[in-house]
């Protein structure tokens, strides 16, 4: 998902190491893991959604063809 080298890592962590004292480090990363988490999940629940949507689409279509064959059938069947 995210492509990130090693030396791109070892950057942030540097800058990281500069700007937030160690003993931080801690908070910092339960903070930075519950960040990911909430994305992570607001991903996958936008992912559902639009899987939902999109067989409610297939399902409307195939009811569709289905009124059509009914209405077809109808026809056919006033015509005997």
């Amino acid at each position: 998902m995210l492509d990130i080298s090693f030396a791109e890592l070892c950057i942030v962590l540097l800058v990281a190491i500069i700007f937030v004292s160690p003993k931080n480090f801690p908070s910092l990363f339960k903070s930075m893991a519950r960040l990911y988490k909430k994305s992570k999940n607001s991903l996958l629940d936008i992912k559902e959604e639009i899987e939902r949507e999109e067989k409610f689409q297939e399902l409307k279509k195939i009811e569709n063809e289905f009124k059509i064959l009914k209405n077809h059938a109808k026809k056919n069947i006033k015509k005997i």
